[in-house]
């Protein structure tokens, strides 16, 4: 029962962050690495990407990437490539696809062997 509603509760939370970019286009812009948000976590400092982002009227804008990791990457300077839903610059994040993929497929798979294992067909 636990693990169906983890699994249940962190898909909705994915899903949640990714309605814009299942819902609009997805436009894919170059951006470069300004500096890094850091946070304290547990006694571990823990690094986002603020992210130097062209938007849609000509400007550029900052934006936070939503991934925080446990070194300050991608460094300072760098250039990237970031998508967005089009019309929403503001949140724009780095791609990382294979996470993605890995992560959604963790949590449903999760979520199928905890239902089932509650309807007792599995």
């Amino acid at each position: 029962m636990m693990g169906l509603a983890l699994a249940g509760s962190g898909l909705a939370l994915a899903l949640r962050s990714d309605v814009l970019f299942i819902r609009n286009e997805t436009r894919r812009v170059p951006s470069q690495v300004v500096r890094h948000h850091h946070a304290k976590r547990g006694g571990a400092t823990m690094y986002s990407a603020i992210l130097l982002v062209p938007d849609e009227r000509g400007g550029f804008i900052e934006v936070r990437d939503p991934l925080y990791t446990p070194f300050p990457t991608p460094v300072i300077g760098e250039m990237m490539t970031v998508v967005h839903p089009a019309g929403y610059p503001d949140k724009a994040r780095i791609p990382y696809p294979i996470f993605r993929a890995a992560m959604y497929g963790l949590l449903g798979y999760v979520f199928v062997i905890s239902g089932l294992g509650l309807t007792g067909l599995g």
